[in-house]
């Protein structure tokens, strides 16, 4: 069915039985709703990577695939639109499912017009208040990973200008490595909080200007475990990530780091990120014990560190990075 101009709400209808599909695409535009109308997953996968819907209307059976599990991977591509489940079935364990993965409503032939419109009004607009909520909720992690920064600036001024350009050379670092972009914004975000913990370091120890005793260190490597017990235990995957990345950013590629002598590829890959752009920003600002080294001089001190305190792999796209922007000052490296 061609897509009709001048209504607001885009509308895909995935069935493969020609009569239910051409019946829901009419009572759709009908209401003024926009439709695009498809036989098969293919077609759906297809449609949805040309152009944005507000929602998928998907039958729970099609031609040699599960409805369900198209419209799943679906909603995790596009999570802006809603989905209503189409089934010829009345199957509670269905219906279950289709909620479970995210759909907003299940509906069973034969179809009232009302009963159609009604569902995909609802989910659109259920939809849209769900990405509100998450987006307000975005906004309060934002705010709290602000307050805690804050927090340690006005304890150490030192780490909170690390605190900055740590964590954009963490998604520097991540994009570098193809993690997906969504996720190297989270790393950023999550990383400027991994040293959260030194909130409990006492003062004479965090602000010494001089190298730290054995006793004074082992109080000191204790900030990562108290980090990591100040963010642990949030519902937010940002606070959770935070939580791992403050647990594990000094542990070591060969098991030698804390707290807990982790080695390889039992570090979580964001702490081993965090590891290298840790040691790298730290040596490239100025701290109360010495002034900044040079990016040469740093960058010498961390291939010493490669395959026992750094991951080579993670050491590599940093080194990456840094070529393609040699004349850059580390602060702009964003």
């Amino acid at each position: 069915m061609p897509e009709q101009a001048g209504v607001k709400e885009r509308v895909l209808v995935i069935h493969d039985d020609e009569r239910l599909r051409e019946q829901l695409s009419r009572v759709l535009a009908d209401a003024d709703y926009r439709c695009t109308s498809v036989s098969s997953a293919t077609q759906a996968r297809t449609s949805l990577a040309e152009a944005p819907f507000d929602l998928m209307l998907c039958d729970v059976q099609l031609p040699g695939e599960s409805g369900l599990d198209l419209v799943e991977q679906m909603l995790a591509r596009h999570p802006n639109t809603a989905a209503v489940m189409v089934s010829g079935l009345e199957d509670g364990a269905l219906a279950d499912r289709a909620l479970a993965i995210g759909a907003y409503g299940y509906l069973i032939p034969p179809f009232a017009a009302n009963d159609v419109v009604r569902s995909v009004l609802s989910a659109i607009s259920r939809r849209r208040g769900d990405l509100d909520a998450e987006e307000e909720l975005k906004a309060s992690h934002e705010e709290t990973i602000q307050r805690l920064c804050a927090a340690i600036e006005a304890r150490d001024p030192d780490t909170a200008s690390h605190v900055g350009q740590m964590s954009e050379s963490c998604r520097a670092i991540a994009l570098q490595l193809g993690i997906p972009a969504a996720h190297c914004d989270l790393i950023r975000s999550a990383s400027a909080m991994h040293d959260v913990g030194k909130l409990g370091t006492p003062d004479h120890i965090l602000l010494k200007p001089g190298p730290l005793t054995p006793a004074e260190r082992k109080v000191m490597e204790h900030h990562a475990e108290i980090g990591y017990h100040i963010l642990v235990g949030s519902r937010s995957e940002l606070l959770q990530l935070a939580a791992v990345i403050a647990w594990t950013h000094h542990e070591k590629f060969d098991g030698t780091g804390y707290p807990r002598r982790l080695e390889r590829t039992a570090i979580p890959l964001e702490g081993r990120i965090a590891a290298v752009a840790d040691v790298f920003d730290a040596l490239t600002c100025d701290r109360v014990y010495r002034p900044r080294m040079s990016r040469s001089d740093a960058l010498e001190i961390l291939e010493q560190g490669r395959g026992t305190h750094f991951d080579p792999y993670v050491l590599d796209a940093l080194l990456a990075v840094l070529e393609r922007t040699p004349k850059v000052p580390q602060t702009e490296l964003r």
